[in-house]
């Protein structure tokens, strides 16, 4: 798991998995891109851009991925992103394959995610985001999927 902000995302270029999203990120205004995925080189590397309300606590759910990294960069708002390593809250309780997510129970760490910053969730790091941050407000995220090659 990293958190940064966006300005120092260039340096995790030497990740292979990030090298490409940076430069993305660097020549796209992603303000200007739809609601919805918008895929960068298909399933390897897209981009969905949310509008949401944030939620209580005992509302979301810890998830975690076997076929992609998130990075998870608001773009307008902040909320918590819970954070666990996934040993920690051993097997699932759900999973859809399909998807590629896989549901958890049990406490995760609350790493607070501002305009501008990011968090990058590897496949062996439980993330849960969406929590308020106080009070219920509405956010907008940009949650980049990329293909593990790990």
């Amino acid at each position: 798991m990293i958190t940064d902000t966006i300005g120092r995302l260039s340096r995790y270029k030497g990740i292979p998995e990030l090298k490409e999203l940076a430069e993305y990120i660097e020549a796209n205004d992603l303000n200007s891109l739809p609601v919805g995925r918008t895929d960068i080189k298909g399933d390897e590397l897209y981009v969905m851009i949310q509008i949401y309300n944030t939620r209580n606590e005992k509302d979301t759910r810890p998830e975690a991925h076997d076929r992609y990294i998130d990075l998870q960069y608001m773009l307008e708002g902040e909320e918590y992103i819970g954070y666990a390593e996934r040993e920690a809250l051993g097997d699932p309780v759900e999973s859809r394959e399909e998807d590629d997510v896989h549901f958890f129970e049990g406490k995760t760490c609350k790493l607070l995610i501002r305009s501008g910053s990011f968090g990058i969730f590897f496949p062996e790091d439980i993330h849960e985001p969406c929590i308020a941050a106080g009070e219920s407000r509405q956010v907008k995220k940009a949650v980049f999927k990329i293909r593990c090659r790990m």
